[in-house]
């Protein structure tokens, strides 16, 4: 009988701290993230349920559903005891915050070179290649007829998926250009060059990146994209060349930073956070502060998920081990009647 008491009176119990629980939560509108940043002021972070959507208005893209999708995980960089909640688009972002997901690029394709001196009107240039998909290894040319200024990029007008000898060199004024000032067809062979621009993935740039851009999130453009609080102007007044080979997205001259587009308080109340990476296992520039498959931290207030945190395994082995998102419970109205 005692025993059974005692569960009853356990019982009574969990029902009061339910019931005190449900009473807490009646102060928070979840579903309005001005609540959200409430509770967490005021300390009741733990009321917060995983899960939970909200809206929050973009300037740009319309409303975007965040989720709650766990807590206590990220560090904040300059106070890592802090406890944090960690959101997450419910969609692709896109042009009306719905289900239809927009393009962004990751990185533009990369200059092989950049001109160190100026190279005078009708010389014939070198350049040499290892082998990358349909890029044959060797030695090309190209002749430019006019004079190529000091500091000017180097750039293919296509991919490995074309021979280099269908495609042509591309002459841009800077990194931050995204018209080429002129193009020049590429042949097979040294020809009668007396300049050599020296060979892709040694002096110049691998071939991989010079055909899509680098993979090194810290060094993305759509990392600079997310983090730019650019008010009314566009990328192109704050985008920075990350190594010498770094090309500005064209996109970045009618495209505005997407951190500067969301609610002032919004802002405010996201932290700057550690993020665990792995460079690029193929080549890191030669100017970059990384090296080759190296596991390493930036900070950021947005990022891209990893995925560990998506899929629950890593690509690759020397990467830092990282959590899963939990799967997230939706929240479900109740009616009690009595």
């Amino acid at each position: 009988m005692g025993v059974q008491v005692a569960m009853l009176m356990g019982d009574v119990a969990e029902r009061i701290a339910s019931g005190i629980e449900r009473l807490s939560r009646s102060k928070y509108d979840f579903s309005d993230y001005t609540d959200i940043l409430k509770a967490i002021t005021a300390g009741d972070i733990d009321l917060i349920p995983q899960g939970q959507e909200f809206p929050v208005a973009h300037a740009v893209y319309g409303t975007i559903e965040y989720i709650v999708m766990r807590k206590g995980v990220e560090k904040v960089a300059d106070d890592p005891d802090a406890v944090t909640v960690t959101i997450m688009p419910k969609y692709l972002l896109s042009a009306n915050g719905g289900s239809t997901a927009a393009t962004f690029q990751f990185d533009r394709a990369e200059a092989f070179a950049k001109v160190e001196e100026e190279i005078p009107a009708n010389t014939v240039c070198k350049f040499t290649t290892i082998a990358y998909g349909g890029w044959t290894a060797g030695t090309y040319n190209f002749t430019a007829t006019a004079a190529i200024p000091q500091g000017s990029m180097l750039c293919i007008n296509g991919n490995q998926g074309t021979a280099l000898t269908s495609l042509s060199v591309q002459v841009f004024a800077s990194q931050k250009a995204t018209s080429a000032s002129a193009t020049y067809p590429i042949s097979s062979g040294a020809g009668s060059a007396t300049v050599d621009l020296g060979t892709w993935g040694t002096d110049c740039n691998h071939p991989q990146r010079v055909s899509y851009g680098s993979n090194n999130d810290a060094e993305s453009a759509i990392l600079q994209w997310l983090n730019a609080d650019t008010g009314e102007n566009f990328m192109d007044s704050v985008w920075e060349p990350q190594t010498k080979y770094d090309m500005m997205p064209t996109s970045y001259t009618s495209l505005k930073g997407f951190f500067g587009g969301l609610p002032e308080a919004f802002r405010n109340a996201l932290k700057t956070c550690v993020v665990h990476n792995i460079t690029n296992n193929v080549f890191e520039s030669q100017d970059s502060a990384y090296t080759v498959n190296s596991e390493y931290t930036y900070n950021a207030k947005v990022f891209l998920p990893s995925r560990e945190e998506i899929y629950g395994s890593n690509e690759n082995a020397n990467e830092a081990s990282e959590t899963q998102f939990p799967p997230c419970l939706f929240l479900t109205a109740f009616l009690f009647s009595t």
